[in-house]
């Protein structure tokens, strides 16, 4: 019967080598809370790990600045993202916009043209109103081909 005592000699050993973790409480916002992680941002207060040591007060202290640091960091480096795409969304509604404006200042010019052929073929002769016809039939199209979408 050497195997039955096995599993009871191994049971201290099992019990001696459990790890200790520190169960930390918080205070912040009116609520106490516990958890086996320092607190981000409320008030740690050590309490004894699982064999009944306390923990330092300090280590949670440093603990804590180490996350707030961490958060701080990345608040920092999402707030450098976030300014570098308005940027470039401003850069883009810029170009967007001169384009616009071109767009605009080309079908100005061409709905003037168009006006002036249609002008021209009112008051051509008749020897030359077939020509000032296609010429103001191109204005047209060349104006609805640019502007009229």
């Amino acid at each position: 019967m050497p195997f039955s005592r096995l599993p009871l000699l191994a049971l201290p050993l099992l019990l001696s080598t459990m790890p200790a973790w520190a169960i930390y409480k918080c205070e912040g916002d009116g609520q106490v809370t516990y958890s086996d992680a320092a607190c981000a941002n409320g008030k740690s207060v050590a309490l004894e790990d699982a064999r009944g040591v306390k923990s330092p007060a300090p280590v949670a202290a440093a603990k804590d600045k180490a996350v707030q640091q961490r958060l701080d960091k990345s608040r920092a480096a999402e707030d450098k993202r976030l300014s570098r795409q308005r940027e470039k969304q401003e850069r883009e509604d810029a170009r967007a916009r001169l384009v616009a404006e071109k767009q605009k200042r080309k079908c100005a010019q061409l709905a003037q043209r168009k006006a002036w052929a249609e002008d021209d073929l009112r008051n051509a002769p008749v020897k030359t109103i077939e020509k000032a016809r296609r010429k103001s039939q191109r204005a047209t199209e060349n104006y609805r081909a640019e502007c009229t979408a």
